[in-house]
């Protein structure tokens, strides 16, 4: 590997993944040791609460799932802040307008 690449090793579900990222670039592995504590969390809440007994890829498809269904509530919301920009400044359009009168 070469000097400007970093290997750090994420430990998901009781296995270890080694992930190669910059050196430089703490932000990066800031937000994958947070991932992967995130996804450990999940985990752990899908083992103890409800859904006992399942294998672990049981546990991961769920985490999974979960995981893409907030993404794409996220997406969704992203897609209207465009409207919402509008909507506010016709808002401040009319107000001005009101205020002039």
């Amino acid at each position: 590997m070469s000097k400007d690449k970093l290997t750090i090793n994420i430990n998901i579900g009781e296995r270890i993944y080694p992930i190669n990222i910059a050196r430089t670039d703490n932000k990066r592995e800031e937000l994958i040791r947070k991932s992967a504590q995130s996804i450990n969390d999940a985990l752990f809440q899908y083992k103890n609460k409800g859904y006992k007994g399942k294998d672990e890829q049981d546990y991961m498809a769920m985490v999974l799932i979960s995981f893409a269904v907030k993404l794409l509530e996220m997406e969704e919301k992203e897609d209207i802040s465009p409207i919402i920009n509008e909507l506010k400044k016709v808002n401040f359009e009319i107000e001005n307008f009101l205020e002039r009168e």
